[in-house]
């Protein structure tokens, strides 16, 4: 989608210690086309990787900070180092094991001193603040991550900016954390069934609760 969107400045470390970064070096999935202009790729985000295209595509996922009145408005995680990339149309869950039917789209973005408040076009039974959203798409009459992820994206800033055409943007990943752990409530989350005690299935990295 090549609508701009208003980033946000910010430094701040994310990782313990430098990480291993992936040689090469990939590009935005074309066929990805709900990113939007402009948005800055959150540090951590989960991707997919294809050493073969030198695609990567993102798996967006955020924290829930508030829940309105009305359950369909809902309060993601964002400040000045960090938003998420959610847009108009996305299909979202709190659990990976839940069917199509129950999973809601989203109808409205919108930026708020508390985070960013999306609106569902249904509520998510169950959901509290504290847990996380992720985009899914239809796997039958269930629904699946839009992709497996093999790594984490690690720029930052506008080296991390999606650009109007995304075969133009460029993604840095690390798939090994090496000496150091990533602070994981400083990224954007990860689906507990895609960590093995600390490390993201897969790969090698780690990730650490403190602060």
């Amino acid at each position: 989608m090549k609508r701009k969107f208003q980033n946000y400045g910010g430094d701040r470390h994310c990782t313990t210690m430098p990480p291993v970064k992936v040689t090469g070096g990939f590009t935005l999935n074309p066929a990805q086309t709900n990113l939007t202009a402009g948005a800055v790729v959150p540090f951590g985000t989960l991707a997919y990787v294809d050493e073969a295209t030198r695609l990567a595509t993102l798996i967006k996922s955020a924290r829930v900070v508030a829940i309105a009145g009305d359950t369909k408005k809902v309060t993601l995680e964002a400040d000045e180092f960090s938003k998420p990339l959610f847009i108009v149309g996305d299909i979202v869950a709190k659990d990976l094991a839940a069917t199509l039917a129950v999973c809601p789209k989203i109808t409205a973005v919108a930026n708020t001193e508390a985070g960013v408040q999306i609106t569902l076009n249904k509520a998510i039974e169950g959901l509290t603040v504290g847990d996380a959203l992720f985009e899914v798409v239809a796997n039958e009459a269930n629904v699946k991550l839009v992709a497996e992820p093999n790594s984490i994206t690690i720029g930052e800033g506008s080296d991390a900016e999606i650009k109007e055409e995304l075969a133009d943007t460029g993604i840095d990943v690390t798939r090994d954390s090496g000496n150091g752990e990533v602070y994981a409530r400083r990224v954007p989350p990860v689906p507990a069934t895609l960590m093995e005690g600390s490390l993201l299935k897969g790969t090698k990295v780690s990730y650490t609760n403190s602060r």
